[in-house]
């Protein structure tokens, strides 16, 4: 019965060592082949993929307003007009792209500037991933990129370093890292780093999608 017993017990060490061992063999060949993060979205590329407003151009009311969510107009194309008391001004599609969001009423009264809409071209999409910055001289413009988008979980993106940012995050988003005391206050900055996405797979991709990413080193 003791020697059942050893016997036992050495082959749940052995199953559980085997456990372990794969484990840390798979964390360690993850460690040396990849740069992976979930701090990641999708988002405009420069200019021609960012949302961008449709913008009331004048002082009045908006008067042919046609525009719905989810149409596609071209740069340029007269979206409704805004009529002051002696003139009428054209609001215009500042790109060619897809109305993701419509905020705009017949007969609203608007001011110069006021938001109505959000237009984006969905097809100048990419994924911004934000890397430690102790991590970042790994990551090289042109390596491939293995791409999990949340919203379609079960489907494989892949895409390219395009290029990667030259201020940190934190910088980029306005805010500074200091204290009250004006005391540096020392953290892990996160490095944006820009990724092209190599076909949409044909889904529907927009701006604000979280992401994962996980980086080729080689």
């Amino acid at each position: 019965m003791a020697n059942k017993r050893a016997k036992g017990i050495i082959i749940i060490l052995v199953i559980a060592a085997l456990v372990v061992g794969g484990g840390g063999g798979w964390y360690f060949y993850e460690q040396m082949n990849y740069i992976s993060t979930d701090n990641a979205s999708v988002q405009g590329s420069d200019l021609k993929g960012s949302i961008i407003p449709l913008s009331s151009p004048g002082d009045g009311t908006l008067k042919s307003w046609q525009v719905k969510t989810g149409m596609t107009v071209n740069q340029g194309a007269v979206l409704g007009q805004v009529t002051e008391l002696d003139d009428t001004l054209d609001l215009r599609a500042p790109i060619t792209g897809t109305i993701i969001e419509n905020d705009g009423v017949n007969g609203q009264v608007v001011v110069p500037g006021q938001q109505i809409g959000y237009i984006v071209n969905l097809s100048e999409l990419q994924v911004v991933a934000n890397i430690d910055e102790t991590l970042i001289n790994e990551v090289q413009v042109g390596r491939q990129v293995d791409l999990s988008i949340t919203a379609y979980s079960n489907v494989n993106f892949t895409g390219t370093v395009s290029r990667i940012g030259s201020a940190s995050a934190v910088v980029a988003n306005g805010i500074a890292n200091t204290n009250l005391s004006s005391i540096f206050d020392k953290v892990v900055q996160r490095v944006p780093v820009y990724i092209t996405i190599n076909g949409m797979q044909g889904k529907h991709l927009v701006p604000g999608l979280s992401a994962s990413v996980k980086i080729h080193k080689h």
